[in-house]
């Protein structure tokens, strides 16, 4: 939705009288409404990497809406998760969106070709690879997990850095909900609401005759990093 009405925004610039004014996308999410099952969910992880490979060299600049879900237009939060539109819920407890956001900032500037939907490979200025994969599914759907088997010619390492982002990495709507989803939070559940917004280290993988292969799960995003 947000890609298309991008790419219509940019038809008509170029077909404009002023064909190169610029067009900034100031505020973009994956629904207009309040919904927790999108945007307080891990939908937003594999949503994100697609709306960005989408949306690539459409625009000069994109801004998400918004970075937190305590702002004036929706007024007081009455309980953490309500589907706002926000990185982070109430008392500074990042959503699983922020994570995606983390992740995906490891990118590359250069962008080379490749015809998957479900990939995005980049290129740093020193060299190394940065390749986002994801598993996108709609927000109360379920599916396989999706295997990736990635063919590196010419990489510049002998091994993969994998970070992960799904729901067993930093999913805390899931997290509040198995608390019984309490409307307002002790400071002990704010704090196990932060650890549970952690990812945790990197898995080091060796490449395999130049070949990476690794699963993600429903709902799943992994950046791999080959330096």
């Amino acid at each position: 939705m947000v890609c298309e009405a991008v790419a219509k925004a940019q038809k008509q610039i170029r077909a404009s009288a002023r064909p190169t004014i610029p067009l900034i996308w100031s505020e973009f999410n994956a629904t207009y409404a309040n919904e927790s099952e999108i945007t307080d969910s891990i939908y937003m992880r594999p949503w994100m990497a697609d709306t960005i490979r989408q949306c690539a060299g459409k625009t000069d600049m994109m801004s998400y809406w918004t970075f937190s879900d305590v702002f004036e237009e929706q007024g007081v939060i009455k309980t953490p998760f309500y589907g706002g539109y926000g990185l982070m819920a109430m008392r500074g407890i990042p959503k699983p969106a922020f994570n995606a956001f983390a992740l995906l900032h490891e990118l590359g500037d250069e962008r080379i070709a490749e015809a998957k939907d479900d990939v995005l490979v980049t290129r740093r200025n020193d060299g190394s690879l940065a390749i986002a994969v994801w598993n996108l599914v709609e927000p109360t759907a379920t599916s396989p997990d999706k295997t990736f088997t990635l063919d590196l010619k010419n990489a510049p390492s002998a091994c993969a850095t994998i970070r992960r982002v799904d729901a067993a990495h930093g999913d805390t709507l899931a997290t509040w909900q198995k608390m019984g989803s309490p409307r307002s939070l002790s400071q002990a559940q704010i704090t196990a609401l932060w650890d549970a917004s952690k990812i945790g280290g990197p898995e080091v993988r060796a490449l395999e005759g130049n070949q990476l292969t690794l699963t993600v799960p429903t709902k799943g995003l992994a950046v791999i990093e080959i330096r």
